[in-house]
């Protein structure tokens, strides 16, 4: 079995235009530079080419790479600039393009910053039936907050699977508010509530294994792991190596799709890992879908 565990579907009218700007710099300074000489295409709309990645592109990746599933994670900007279309419309939009191909495992996103988040997080549970919801706190609130806590005793309540983002963010969302630690108080809290942290902890890794080591219900996926290429591939085995090494069985296949697919594709990605010595079978397809399948209820 194969599932990628951390997949996008972004909506340009739901994007901050400043997280973008911050994004595109290097390649907004190069076209100031050198647009005479080339035709970048970015006229119009301020280009972002991961945004609008045609439905057909992912189930594609699937075929390819004989995937049973992609799990496709929603974020809640619209408090922090992205309010050109609502978080419903938003979600609409979403479920909609995922109903295309019973592969797609969509998650609700819900800004814990809105005055009715856990009235929302039910309201689209029982609208979507959706198995799971992604956090992103750089948005702007501590995981750890007490006003959080009628948001994760709803997620609880609701049985719903958990996807948190550890790790840098642009402005005007805050990385501060990204620590894996932060994380803590609540799966000590909730513990039958299954949370994944992704990019293995991403910039704050320091603070992964010391979480996951005091709570069992803590996961990570190994989304973004694509961008120690080309210089440091060594990176990739040695951050799963460690990770598997400790935690083998919650460690789940992802991809961040997709942000590094056109430099280096979900394919190259698999080859890679596939260096690496395989402790056991077993081991190996619990990291790339057995585990995540176990999680959404599917196996």
């Amino acid at each position: 079995m194969l599932i990628d565990a951390h997949v996008h579907m972004w909506n340009r009218k739901t994007l901050p235009d400043k997280a973008i700007l911050t994004y595109l710099e290097p390649i907004i300074a190069f076209k100031e530079t050198y647009g005479h000489l080339f035709d970048l295409g970015f006229d119009g709309d301020m280009p972002f080419p991961d945004y609008d990645v045609p439905i057909e592109t992912p189930i594609e990746t699937m075929d390819k790479n004989n995937m049973d599933g992609m799990v496709v994670l929603a974020t809640d900007f619209e408090l922090v600039g992205g309010d050109r279309m609502t978080l419903e419309e938003h979600m609409e939009w979403l479920f909609q393009r995922c109903s295309v191909d019973d592969r797609f495992y969509p998650f609700i996103g819900v800004d814990p910053n809105r005055p009715n988040a856990p009235e929302l997080i039910e309201k689209l549970v029982k609208r979507y039936s959706p198995k799971g919801i992604k956090m992103y706190p750089a948005v702007g609130f501590y995981p750890n907050e007490e006003r959080m806590d009628a948001y994760w005793k709803m997620v609880d309540d609701l049985g719903l699977l958990v996807v948190t983002h550890a790790g840098m963010a642009l402005e005007p969302l805050d990385e501060k508010y990204c620590h894996p630690e932060m994380m803590r108080s609540v799966a000590e809290k909730y513990p039958d509530m299954k949370i994944i942290i992704a990019h293995l902890g991403g910039k704050f890794h320091d603070e992964l294994f010391p979480l996951m080591e005091a709570c069992d219900n803590v996961y990570t996926d190994c989304s973004a792991l694509q961008g120690w290429m080309p210089n440091e591939t060594y990176m990739i085995k040695k951050r799963l190596d460690d990770a598997i090494s400790r935690f083998p069985d919650r460690i789940v296949f992802g991809t961040d799709f997709p942000l590094y697919d056109e430099r280096f594709s979900t394919m190259q990605f698999i080859r890679e890992i596939e260096k690496r010595e395989w402790e056991s079978e077993k081991i190996r397809d619990d990291f790339y879908g057995n585990t995540m399948a176990r999680l959404l209820g599917i196996l």
